[in-house]
């Protein structure tokens, strides 16, 4: 439905179990506006919002009722609570053992990234390097924004800068004046 704010909508997604805690099964609605901003309507929508949620309250509760108990049982039971103090004490200190390893052998994830020629062989590199799953090591990676310089990514920005008549230096460069 069309928010209160100018070319914004108001956004009711229905789910099985919520996301908000540690994954309480059961229906759920979730309210958001489009922008990912508070959600703001005008007075005059408050009937339309209240059919809105109650219809997506019955389709939620009609898709947990067919088939809400064996998500449950697949998807949030078998989950850790991502909530509870000793899986966020372990995902934090897993975060940092991840940093302290990109700091430790700094030059080589550096030399790894930028001889890639693309992401998926940085990530992969980099993840064997440092011992570990490759899965979370883009969004970890993400943190030091290293994956911009690769080898494509390095061309890509040098030719562009080229093109323009600019002189770039080079990433090794960049990050030594940061430093």
């Amino acid at each position: 439905m069309p928010s209160g704010r100018r070319d914004r909508s108001v956004v009711v997604e229905g789910w099985l179990a919520s996301h908000a805690d540690a994954g309480t099964p059961g229906p759920h609605l979730r309210l958001r506006a489009s922008d990912l901003e508070d959600v703001v309507i005008r007075t005059d929508q408050v009937p339309l919002l209240c059919a809105l949620l109650q219809s997506m309250a019955e389709r939620t509760e009609a898709r947990w009722a067919a088939d809400g108990e064996r998500y449950a049982d697949e998807v949030v039971r078998r989950a850790p609570d991502p909530q509870d103090p000793a899986v966020e004490r372990a995902a934090a200190l897993d975060r940092l053992r991840f940093a302290a390893a990109v700091g430790e052998r700094a030059e080589e994830v550096l030399d790894a990234i930028r001889s890639a020629d693309g992401n998926d062989e940085a990530v992969a590199t980099v993840a064997a390097l440092l011992g570990v799953d490759p899965a979370p090591v883009p969004a970890r990676l993400a943190r030091f924004n290293l994956l911009g310089l690769n080898r494509t990514a390095t061309q890509r920005r040098s030719e562009s800068a080229g093109a323009a008549g600019l002189s770039r230096a080079a990433p090794a460069d960049h990050l030594a004046a940061r430093a």
